[in-house]
């Protein structure tokens, strides 16, 4: 079956997701006294991370590398997130938290869509696009991270990152396979967008754990690196 092009939302995925890897590298956690121009290379890793991870394991030619369009895209976003910090932050610790929470939810379900749509465009199996579709959504973080010398997000209690990606993909994968391209691929993105920025919201602002229990009595708890 062949599937339409995705190169629009690619993009568009690419530059939210800029706006959320500057965010990420101004947080306090990560903070490392990033220059202007570090913030901004920062966003372009989390920016384009994803989807050249997400082609080298499918075997296509990235889409940064040939289109200057990511570039400027997430260049433009990465000054957005550093205006968007800025604001937030003068607003109180709260509100930088909220704001923060907001834009990972809704930015954290399109690359894991995006990474799903391209598996099955290269006829792999729901499985095969799930995973493509996580591994798309958390390359780009796991980098960034590492960079700023913290655990990453991905195996943090109650961040539900990796869950809500699993989330998206399967919602995109199982809805596309099942309908046969019946149903057009805006509404099936829209709806697995929609499912998974919703669980992540909640899951989030409700503080839900993960199964993995918290250390109790004297436990050490383990402390991620400064």
């Amino acid at each position: 079956m062949q599937w339409p092009s995705f190169s629009n939302v690619d993009l568009f995925a690419a530059a939210i997701n800029a706006l959320n890897g500057a965010l990420v590298a101004l947080s306090p956690r990560r903070d490392r006294n990033f220059t202007f121009v570090g913030v901004l290379i920062m966003a372009f890793i989390g920016g384009v991370g994803g989807g050249v991870t997400r082609d080298v394991l499918l075997n296509d030619l990235p889409g940064p590398l040939v289109h200057a369009s990511f570039l400027i895209a997430c260049l433009a976003m990465g000054l957005v997130g550093i205006a968007l910090y800025t604001y937030a932050n003068r607003r109180g610790e709260h509100f930088r938290k909220n704001t923060l929470a907001l834009v990972k939810s809704f930015t954290l379900p399109w690359f894991a869509v995006l990474g799903a749509h391209k598996a099955l465009d290269h006829d792999c199996g729901v499985i095969a696009a799930v995973v493509v579709g996580v591994i798309a959504t958390t390359a780009g973080g796991v980098v960034i991270d590492l960079i700023c010398g913290v655990t990453p997000e991905i195996v943090e209690r109650a961040e539900h990152l990796v869950t809500t990606a699993i989330l998206a993909a399967t919602v995109y994968a199982v809805l596309a396979t099942v309908t046969h391209g019946s149903l057009a691929t805006f509404y099936i993105t829209l709806i697995a967008v929609a499912v998974a920025f919703v669980f992540r919201l909640i899951a989030v602002r409700t503080h839900w754990e993960e199964i993995v229990p918290k250390p109790h009595g004297d436990e050490p708890d383990v402390q991620s690196p400064a």
